[in-house]
């Protein structure tokens, strides 16, 4: 291993330790009750402790709370804060601080949910929201946070309405990331990655809710070199099925499985002997193993067969049929994900490591996104390149969603 690579690794390294050590503050939500009438208003308390034993923590509290209900194709839940709580303040070791949250459910919703945050890191939330005619259990006065949630709800005006549905049917897919390293001349790789809902949630055939179109975009740019250029992008939109948790396992009920298929158009928009094009179908389950409260192991094989590769008509000598996916990690803290392939010829194979670590810590003036660390070795890592071993790369750079 290079000089270079080495010290990228012990930076990386250093990194992690440094970020765990600083890590010193534990969010948790609790919803002030169990159940909640449907279009109704959930109210939660956020708690922060601070586990330090000798050092005071300043915390500077959200302005807002985002839940989304995981594995349900609605919209996001935005929890305004009380406006009598001070947005700063400082929690003394071994203490805590507490904060009231509250905001109307967005219609539709309904059953048994895991809420999970969306804007900050925490723990998920379980509730019930009662059927349709049914009067909520532990009915109580509504507080004067309610109170304003309610009648924020009631001033929206259609076209707003309209427009939050609309913008609560994106949401990201693949991960999104910017992060750059040098292997000779210096480069970046960036990846831009979204789907869409095409039904509302509220369809009377669950099946269509599940429909999804994405478009994702994986490009590396030579920023070291004169002029800049783009050495090459791949562009690759999608229609797909999409059930995050079609069952579970009958002697794990905490374990998951999700289940996705569909067809993807991969391209690179060059013509002549650079042209690459190729057509897929495929099919992806992922199993999900929990471990405790916080960690987690997921296994997600993507298997596809070729539609159309003229373009490229041996790449499956190289990427052979299958994406293994394996992620390792906390589930609100570091993660580390490999990205997997085999050709069908002896030698060919792709591995793609990406260490993400949250940054939204104190310390560090609680940024957004993650750390990222990106180490590829192996054939193919740009859609030009799939019959060609390229030398092994590292980057660091930031990852958005993961």
């Amino acid at each position: 291993m290079s000089r270079r690579k080495t010290a990228a690794l012990r930076v990386a390294a250093w990194l992690l330790c440094a970020l765990s050590a600083a890590a010193r503050a534990e969010t948790l939500i609790v919803p002030d009750r169990g159940t909640v009438a449907p279009g109704g208003v959930l109210s939660v308390t956020l708690t922060v402790t601070n586990d330090s034993a000798d050092q005071p923590l300043a915390v500077t509290l959200p302005d807002k709370l985002t839940l989304r209900a995981r594995g349900v194709a609605a919209p996001g839940i935005v929890l305004e804060p009380d406006a009598s709580r001070p947005r700063q303040a400082s929690v003394k070791p071994g203490g805590f601080l507490r904060a009231r949250y509250a905001g109307p459910l967005p219609e539709g919703l309904s059953g048994n949910l895991v809420l999970e945050p969306v804007d900050f890191a925490g723990p998920a939330i379980g509730v019930t929201v009662a059927a349709a005619g049914e009067a909520p259990a532990f009915a109580q006065e509504p507080t004067p946070a309610e109170r304003k949630a309610q009648a924020a709800q009631a001033a929206i005006a259609p076209s707003g309405r309209d427009t939050a549905r609309f913008a609560s049917a994106f949401s990201p897919y693949e991960p999104n990331y910017f992060s750059a390293g040098s292997d000779g001349p210096t480069n970046a790789k960036f990846q831009v990655s979204m789907k869409f809902r095409l039904f509302n949630p509220d369809t009377q055939t669950p099946f269509l809710e599940k429909l999804y179109i994405a478009y994702s975009q994986t490009s590396i740019w030579q920023i070291g070199e004169s002029s800049a250029p783009f050495y090459d992008s791949s562009y690759r939109p999608s229609f797909f099925f999409l059930d995050e948790d079609v069952s579970q396992w009958p002697f794990r009920k905490s374990s998951r499985l999700g289940l996705q298929a569909g067809v993807e158009h991969e391209s690179n928009g060059k013509d002549g002997p650079s042209s690459r094009s190729l057509n897929i179908a495929y099919v992806r389950p992922t199993y999900t193993q929990p471990f405790g409260d916080r960690y987690f192991f997921s296994v997600s094989p993507k298997i596809y067969a070729y539609l159309e590769k003229a373009d490229n008509p041996d790449i499956a000598g190289y990427r052979g049929y299958m994406d293994l996916l394996l992620k390792i990690g906390r589930t609100e803290g570091v993660q580390l994900a490999a990205t997997l392939r085999k050709g069908t010829l002896d030698r060919p194979y792709s591995a793609e490591l990406d260490l993400s670590i949250p940054l939204a810590i104190a310390s560090l003036g609680n940024l957004g996104g993650y750390l990222h660390v990106q180490y590829f070795q192996g054939w193919g890592e740009s859609l030009l390149d799939y019959n060609r071993e390229v030398h092994p790369q590292i980057r660091v750079g930031l990852m958005i969603t993961r």
